[in-house]
C-alpha cells in the first residue's frame, strides 16, 4: 500500500537532479561546493586527456609555438570549466574545436613546407666551422653571451669546437661538434727503416 503511494519522480529528472548536486549544473548559478569542484575537475580531465589523445597532439613536447599557444589556450579554458566560470559543455566543445584547428593547421604545414615556414618559421645558421655568423645572431635577437651560454649547456668551451649551430624554429640552438683530428704517431723502428707513421682516429683513442 505504502509502495503503491510513494511516488517517484521521472528518470531524466532524477538523473538531472543528481548530476546538479553532483557537479552543480553544467553553468553553475550557485557557488560551487567541494565535492562539485572535485567532480567537474575529474571530467574536464578526462575530457582534456581524451581530446588530446584523439587530436593527436604534439602538447606535451613543446615543439613549436602553435603547441605552446594550444597549451596557454587549452590551460585556460580547462580551468574555467573546473571552476565554474564556464559551463562543462561550452569547455569541451571549445577545447575540441581548439585542437581540430590545431591538428588540422600541422597537417597542412606537413604537406606543404611553404606553409609549415609561414607558421613556423624556419631555421637560422649561427656557426659553421667555429666561425660565428653576427647577422644570424642579431636576426635571431640572439647575444654572443647568450650563445656562449647555450654552447656551454652542451659541453662545449667555444665556437671554434662547433662544426655547425642552429638556432632551430622551436627557439633552441641545436649545436654538431667539429670532428677531431686524428693523433699521429712516428715511430722508428729501426736504423735505415722508414719512419712508420700511424694515424689514430678519436673512436681509436677512446
Amino acid at each position: 500500500m505504502l509502495l503503491a503511494n510513494l511516488q517517484l519522480p521521472p528518470f531524466p529528472e532524477s538523473l538531472g537532479n543528481l548530476l546538479n548536486e553532483l557537479f552543480g549544473g553544467d553553468y553553475p548559478v550557485d557557488p560551487l561546493k567541494i565535492h562539485q569542484i572535485a567532480a567537474r575537475a575529474a571530467v574536464v580531465y578526462i575530457v582534456g586527456v581524451a581530446i588530446v589523445r584523439i587530436g593527436k597532439s604534439r602538447l606535451l613536447a613543446r615543439v613549436t609555438n602553435l603547441d605552446v599557444i594550444l597549451g596557454f589556450i587549452l590551460g585556460s579554458l580547462l580551468s574555467r570549466g573546473i571552476t565554474g566560470h564556464a559551463s562543462i559543455s561550452g569547455t569541451t566543445m571549445a577545447s575540441a574545436v581548439i585542437v581540430f584547428v590545431h591538428w588540422a593547421i600541422t597537417a597542412v604545414a606537413c604537406r606543404w613546407h611553404w606553409f609549415g615556414t609561414l607558421i613556423k618559421g624556419h631555421c637560422y645558421l649561427l656557426i659553421q666551422d667555429g666561425d660565428v655568423n653576427e647577422k644570424a645572431l642579431h636576426h635571431s635577437h640572439i647575444s654572443c653571451h647568450d650563445l656562449e651560454e647555450e654552447l656551454r649547456l652542451q659541453g662545449v668551451e667555444g665556437a671554434k669546437e662547433v662544426h655547425l649551430a642552429f638556432k632551430e624554429r622551436n627557439g633552441e640552438v641545436s649545436v654538431i661538434k667539429q670532428k677531431p683530428s686524428p693523433h699521429v704517431l712516428d715511430i722508428a723502428v729501426a736504423d735505415g727503416v722508414q719512419t712508420v707513421r700511424i694515424e689514430i682516429g678519436a673512436q681509436a683513442q677512446s
